[in-house]
């Protein structure tokens, strides 16, 4: 393989031939938004760590990761307090007397 900085850099290529991005994408393309970008770069951050800037990259995908438990910690909070005021709203209409 040609390497390019661009198109093929160095850095992304793993041992087996493959390129990081290519894993990315099979990776992440069921999830959405900012979550399938807070993993890329995880992925990405953690494949190139030792071709490139080692424990930085490890701290920058260390901040991604921590990102994306902040987030499933925030929907489950809001999964909880909805699931409860529906729980709470149901028992309500159930138990209105006719």
């Amino acid at each position: 393989m040609i390497y390019d900085n661009v198109k093929h850099p160095k850095h992304y290529l793993l041992s087996d031939g493959t390129e990081v991005k290519d894993h990315i994408n099979s990776i992440v393309g069921d999830m959405l938004g900012r979550s399938a970008w807070k993993a890329a770069n995880v992925i990405k951050y953690v494949a190139r760590a030792d071709k490139k800037n080692g424990l930085e990259d490890l701290k920058k995908a260390r901040e991604y990761i921590d990102m994306l438990i902040e987030d499933k910690e925030k929907c489950t909070k809001i999964m909880k307090h909805q699931n409860m005021s529906f729980l709470t709203r149901l028992r309500e209409i159930l138990t209105v007397k006719r």
